[in-house]
């Protein structure tokens, strides 16, 4: 139920802000210009996972992304958002089966610590204002809303333990699961600075993603079913890149 009120509020906002922006839609705009400016963008994800279980922690991966702005006034634009996201984060999981009888042994009790990487499709819209600015460069705000499809899982462990009485180890691996969500949806909120150029503009945008619903929902740091969460996946990308705002055809 948060997570609905979460996307709600931002909805509402959205709306709102929608509002007041196509109140501003008849202040005249460079008449060599059309409303759509494209671009590209790509950097690194710092991503984690929601505590709604413990013992959870950071994963870095890389993101790259197409844009699409339309300008509906003067400095108000509406951004679709899509391209490859690389979500996950840390996860550190507690394996005691003797309680089940097994004997007290690696297999069956050790502790592993997890690093995932969920490669995904991502996607979103969102509304964005251009902060008036004397300076030739912008800064440029904007809120949305996106969905992310997942298209595979990589996972990096350490699992240790005792191998046989007296004798402890790690093992190390790697591995493709199938552990997460198929697809979740996130709220987002990125700044980003403008450089003008003679015939393109660079980016340096950063963007804080906030996951709305969650990603693993029966997760249990100690494996066992009475101590379950429905975990989420937060992430802060820094991202550098170009756009260009299109010209009328003469």
């Amino acid at each position: 139920m948060k997570h609905f009120q979460r996307l709600l509020f931002l909805l509402i906002l959205l709306a709102s802000t929608m509002q007041a922006a196509l109140a501003q839609q008849g202040r005249r705009m460079d008449s060599s210009q059309t409303r759509w400016r494209l671009g590209v963008v790509n950097g690194s994800s710092f991503n984690w996972f929601t505590d709604e279980q413990p013992h959870s922690g950071f994963a870095i991966a890389y993101n790259a992304h197409f844009l699409v702005d339309y300008f509906i006034g003067k400095r108000w634009f509406i951004r679709a958002t899509a391209g490859y996201t690389g979500y996950g984060g840390q996860l550190t999981t507690f394996k005691d089966d003797t309680r089940y009888g097994f004997d007290p042994m690696f297999t069956f009790k050790n502790v592993k610590q997890s690093q995932y990487i969920i490669h995904s499709i991502d996607s979103w819209l969102s509304l964005n204002y251009e902060i008036p600015s004397a300076q030739q460069w912008k800064c440029n705000l904007g809120v949305g809303v996106g969905m992310a499809n997942n298209v595979g899982e990589y996972e990096q462990y350490t699992k240790t333990g005792e191998f046989v009485q007296g004798i402890y180890g790690s093992v190390f691996g790697n591995q493709y699961t199938d552990l997460f969500e198929p697809n979740w949806y996130h709220a987002n909120a990125t700044a980003e600075i403008l450089l003008p150029s003679k015939k393109i503009n660079w980016l340096i945008q950063g963007s804080y993603i906030v996951g709305l619903t969650g990603v693993r929902k029966s997760y249990s740091y100690i494996e066992y079913p009475g101590v379950t969460g429905s975990i989420r996946t937060d992430a802060f990308q820094l991202k550098l890149g170009i756009s260009k705002r299109l010209k009328h055809k003469k």
